[in-house]
């Protein structure tokens, strides 16, 4: 895979210089456009990828530190927050601190939250709460789009289970949270969800908050 990204990406050097010196054709920023998006898709088939490799040959390490939960909502956030097309409210305690690998949460939070946008695109508000006790943290990414049919979800975490809800089709590997799912298994935690048809979906997981 890494040959076809190499290329396109240097396709789209090309495309930025030919803009940058005065080309004149409209087509240029639709394909450069294009291009790059298909860029995105590719790096991220391929990183599913590595990460599965990485799971089934038990190599998939974890480095832990203490971090804040809010703080990483807001930065996974981010990118959709800049569009200004969805509303992220944060529900629960913003000052909790856990020790767990920050980059592994943050992928699933990203995952969780890109699919809310995704697949729920009549919702444009999402909640991120924060939920714990003593021991554990539970963390749920709620939408209030279309919501999934229950005979669906045991398998949403399966790998490279694709659903289809509502007329919307689930693009990609399957991959995203049976990647997820495993994540958090290796944290020592759990991850589900709960759906209703037609009022949204709560993607939620749990993980020690001390590591």
């Amino acid at each position: 895979m890494k040959t076809p990204l190499t290329s396109l990406k240097a396709s789209i050097q090309i495309l930025e210089r030919i803009v940058k010196i005065g080309g004149k054709s409209e087509k240029i920023p639709l394909f450069l456009n294009k291009a790059s998006n298909n860029l995105n898709k590719l790096i991220n088939l391929m990183d599913d990828l590595m990460n599965v490799t990485k799971i089934q040959q038990g190599k998939m390490a974890l480095n832990k530190t203490w971090f804040n939960l809010a703080e990483l909502f807001n930065d996974c956030c981010e990118h959709i927050s800049l569009e200004n097309t969805h509303e992220f409210i944060i529900i629960g305690n913003k000052e909790l601190m856990i020790y767990a690998d920050y980059g592994r949460i943050d992928q699933v939070m990203v995952n969780l939250v890109n699919n809310a946008v995704k697949y729920a695109p009549g919702s444009n508000k999402i909640e991120l709460d924060i939920d714990h006790n003593e021991l554990n943290v539970k963390v749920s990414v709620i939408d209030f789009g279309a919501g999934i049919i229950p005979e669906k979800i045991p398998y949403l975490f399966h790998r490279y289970y694709r659903v289809e809800s509502s007329g919307l089709q689930y693009s990609g590997l399957g991959l995203g949270l049976y990647i997820c799912a495993e994540i958090i298994k290796k944290h020592g935690g759990e991850i589900g969800a709960d759906s209703i048809v037609g009022v949204g979906s709560k993607f939620w997981f749990t993980i020690p908050i001390n590591g």
